[in-house]
């Protein structure tokens, strides 16, 4: 991933192996005993440009249908939605890279990372807006009830093609020109009457496509997310949390690392070993030592994520509350703006249920193109992320007796 003068990110041939036998310098350590399973940068494929994400478009078109509004707001054929300004809009994500190739044992999942990298897709930002980078983690469960964890850092970087620029350009100039239209059909009078009443002070419609009109290549630096992300078989989140964070302001500083940046994915997925049970770990990022203790087997499972802001986002009355609703196994729906508190929040509930389990269907992350599982007619823990300025009493769900809400 390129950034300043930390250097550019490259497909390094020590790193491009499988990963089913021990990497170079690792030892006899097998696979299994490793820290991290995979390392995955997500993205924008510039081959592929700026590419509508089908499954969110038409879970939109489902919805406008079941609702009787009319489908003209989500088109499945195209994915454009003129009603929706093109930086708001959903496109593909894919992933870039990720090493090793594969785990034998482990297969990498590319569909199901990409989503919970991006569970929302690509995003765009112009130099106005704020892009802050945000972390998030994740849980893929198998079928054998064995879960790996994700652990992302998502930041924005400038976007450097001019042909997704031209792209994000042209979707704004067919945006306006969907608004303006609509805003003379709207309107009895002439354009010269409608002129009129704008010197008159009536100046709503005009302010409107203004501020539809948010990018011009002219005059702005377009921005687009990207995610790097651990994936490993134990939730060392703070740990993770760290060197990604380190790992970042390497790519963005303007003194480059002391080893180029492959040299560091490579020691956390070869020569980094899960500790022993009972034992604690040190290992070297980017700039600083990491360490990460894991619990002995007389000890309590292992939770890194704090269960004190579990209580201080949900209070402990309805925090209660989602806890009997688990215990009774109803369907419990998380809803938040953020993803790591749907995260925290989740792995807090199931770490009080010790020394039970939750074995129902879990996904404290639940992917825009897949919110039809909100339908499925069985238990589940699932957490749901919400637009920015989204009117939660607004929120429509299925089976709303027999669900669980905590926002």
């Amino acid at each position: 991933f390129p950034g300043g003068g930390g250097g550019h990110w490259s497909s390094a041939a020590g790193m491009s192996g499988s990963g089913a036998a021990p990497g170079p310098g690792s030892g006899s350590s097998p696979a299994a005993c490793r820290f991290a399973h995979y390392f995955v940068l997500c993205g924008i494929d510039a081959d592929s440009g700026l590419e509508p994400d089908e499954l969110a478009v038409l879970y939109q078109w489902l919805e406008a249908d079941r609702h009787g509004k009319s489908q003209d707001a989500a088109n499945t054929t195209s994915g454009e939605n003129f009603d929706q300004s093109p930086l708001r809009r959903t496109f593909k994500s894919k992933v870039l890279a990720h090493y090793p190739q594969n785990i034998e044992w482990n297969p990498f999942d590319q569909d199901a990372v990409n989503m919970l990298c991006m569970p929302k897709g690509l995003s765009f930002r112009t130099q106005t807006d704020n892009k802050d980078p945000q972390f998030h983690s994740f849980i893929i469960t198998r079928e054998d009830g064995s879960r790996t964890y994700g652990f992302v850092l998502t930041f924005y970087e400038e976007v450097t093609s001019k042909q997704i620029c031209t792209a994000m350009q042209t979707l704004y100039q067919m945006h306006n020109a969907e608004h303006y239209s609509s805003v003379y059909a709207s309107s009895s009078c002439s354009m010269d009457s409608l002129a009129s009443s704008v010197d008159e002070g009536d100046t709503t419609s005009l302010l409107k496509l203004q501020r539809y009109n948010s990018y011009d290549i002219s005059r702005d630096t377009l921005y687009v997310s990207k995610s790097i992300c651990l994936i490993t078989p134990l939730p060392f989140m703070q740990a993770c949390k760290k060197f990604l964070i380190q790992l970042y302001k390497a790519v963005t500083s303007q003194q480059p690392p002391p080893l180029p940046l492959e040299s560091y994915i490579h020691n956390i997925l070869y020569e980094v070993p899960l500790p022993p049970p009972g034992r604690s770990l040190k290992f070297y990022g980017v700039y600083e030592p990491v360490i990460c203790q894991r619990p002995g087997p007389s000890e309590l499972p292992l939770s890194d994520y704090p269960l004190q802001e579990a209580f201080e986002l949900l209070g402990l009355e309805n925090l209660v509350q989602v806890f009997t609703c688990v215990l009774l196994e109803m369907q419990i729906l998380l809803y938040s703006q953020d993803y790591q508190r749907l995260m925290t929040v989740a792995e807090g509930i199931t770490t009080l249920l010790f020394p039970f389990q939750w074995q129902h269907v879990y996904v404290p992350i639940l992917p825009a193109s897949l919110l039809h599982f909100l339908d499925a007619p069985v238990p589940y823990l699932m957490g749901l992320q919400s637009k920015e300025g989204t009117d939660r009493s607004k929120l429509e769900l299925p089976q709303e007796k027999e669900l669980c809400k905590m926002y």
